[in-house]
C-alpha cells in the first residue's frame, strides 16, 4: 500500500538535487506529487558552517519499507544538509 509523505530538504545549491530525488523516488517504486521550491532562508543556527538554506518540498506517495530507504540514503547524501518526511493523512 502507498502512504502520502511530504518530504522537505535544505540544500545549499539546487543543482541536480530535483534529478536526484526523482530518481531515488522511481527506484523504490514511488510516484513523485507537487514540488514547491521555498527559496533561500537564513537558518537559525549554521549546518556545516553554512547560514543560508535553500528549502525543497515534495509531495511523495512510497510503500512504507520505500520511507526508511529513502531517509537512509538522505542521511548519507552530502549536498543535503537535513530532511523531514512527515506522512500526510
Amino acid at each position: 500500500m502507498m502512504n502520502k509523505y511530504d518530504l522537505t530538504i535544505l540544500v545549499k545549491k539546487t543543482e541536480g538535487v530535483e534529478a536526484k530525488i526523482e530518481k531515488l523516488v522511481k527506484v523504490l517504486e514511488g510516484k513523485l506529487g507537487k514540488f514547491t521550491e521555498m527559496g533561500k532562508k537564513q537558518l537559525a543556527y549554521p549546518i556545516a558552517k553554512t547560514r543560508e538554506a535553500v528549502f525543497l518540498n515534495w509531495v511523495v506517495e512510497l510503500p512504507g519499507e520505500g520511507v526508511v530507504q529513502l531517509e537512509k540514503k538522505l542521511t548519507i547524501d552530502k549536498d543535503i544538509l537535513r530532511h523531514l518526511c512527515l506522512r500526510v493523512r
